[in-house]
């Protein structure tokens, strides 16, 4: 068992020795219930929710990105953006969109790249909205970057204020859009690989489980060659672009094993010492690099753009972030 205590509602973490489900209970609080009946009817009402919820729970929870105690987005939160992406899509389109590849796309392109999380809150509730965080007091002068998400539950509740990791969060999010849209990358996968296995590599749990009503449906045979190096063209091998953990590291709580390893487990665990960290394998660049360089390059790029319209200044505004909108554009992009 594992407690949070100083959480704003504070949480016991188990995971139930026989079944190997985990579990979260709070206590003196009512919205846990209300929040399961809007899920249900949200996961009725929507088809697309439920099999793009869990693999997005996997990609975030592979990245260490999913527990909102340590800055990741939560479940909760996770389900409202993609709700409201959702309710979106079938705004904006004559047709609503099936095909789950396309989705999971538009979902990291949406939240990894184009939503001003600066000035632009979410929310999911009735039809779907996009609000000004300033209108509803989301605004954080010392993390104005932080995504909002209105509560569909509690409108005055931003469920999105803690994830003080979004930075890393939208980092993960714009490297596998580049993973999922990028022509060479696809290409070197050849014919017998799974695309999705690209962001989603296997572990121990994923690795174990079977579907279908002989159990044939396995990890390996739905995502083939997921994780392993891409074959270029001149024939030597690439690693994928990736920001997830290595075989290496300890593994994260999925949920799974003796009840008694979950706190050992924990995602609030301390790392490995450096000089442990020196025998591993060499790893790609942190996030907090890859949104360092994305960063510079947008800010740089609007600076351009700024000073080649200078003459439309009274038609265009800009933060002291260097974040700009126009009058009559998409009030949610940047």
């Amino acid at each position: 068992m594992q407690v949070i205590a100083k959480a704003r509602v504070p949480i016991i973490k188990f995971v139930e020795k026989k079944s190997g489900v985990a579990f979260d209970i709070s206590f003196d609080v009512d919205n846990g219930p209300k929040a399961a009946e809007f899920i249900k009817e949200a996961v009725l009402k929507w088809p697309q929710l439920r099999p793009l919820c869990l693999i997005l729970k996997v990609f975030l929870q592979q990245r260490d990105l999913n527990e909102v105690y340590s800055g990741g987005i939560g479940s909760y939160a996770l389900l409202a953006m993609i709700i409201a992406m959702l309710q979106n899509l079938s705004e904006s389109r004559a047709y609503p969109e099936h095909n789950l590849g396309m989705l999971l796309v538009h979902f990291f392109d949406f939240y990894g790249r184009k939503l001003n999380t600066v000035d632009v809150g979410v929310s999911c509730k009735e039809r779907g909205t996009f609000f000004l965080k300033s209108s509803k007091g989301f605004s954080s002068k010392g993390r104005p970057f932080l995504i909002s998400i209105e509560d569909p539950q509690t409108p005055d509740n931003d469920i999105g204020k803690n994830s003080f990791n979004y930075i890393q969060i939208r980092s993960a999010f714009g490297m596998a859009l580049s993973n999922l849209s990028n022509p060479k990358n696809i290409l070197a996968l050849g014919p017998n690989r799974s695309i999705l296995g690209t962001i989603i590599r296997p572990d121990p749990v994923l690795l174990e489980r079977k579907g279908g009503s002989s159990g044939d449906v396995t990890f390996s045979n739905l995502l083939p060659g997921a994780g392993e190096p891409l074959q270029t063209l001149n024939g030597e091998k690439q690693d994928i672009l990736c920001n997830w953990q290595f075989d290496d590291e300890e593994p994260l709580p999925r949920g799974n094993g003796n009840a008694g390893d979950v706190s050992a487990q924990s995602s609030g665990r301390k790392r490995k010492s450096s000089s442990k960290g020196r025998h591993k394998k060499k790893k790609i660049k942190e996030n907090v690099d890859v949104t360092k360089d994305w960063d510079e390059e947008t800010f740089s790029k609007k600076e351009k753009s700024s000073r080649k319209k200078s003459s439309r200044h009274s038609h265009k505004h800009k933060d002291s972030n260097g974040y700009g909108y126009h009058h009559g554009g998409a009030s949610w992009s940047r």
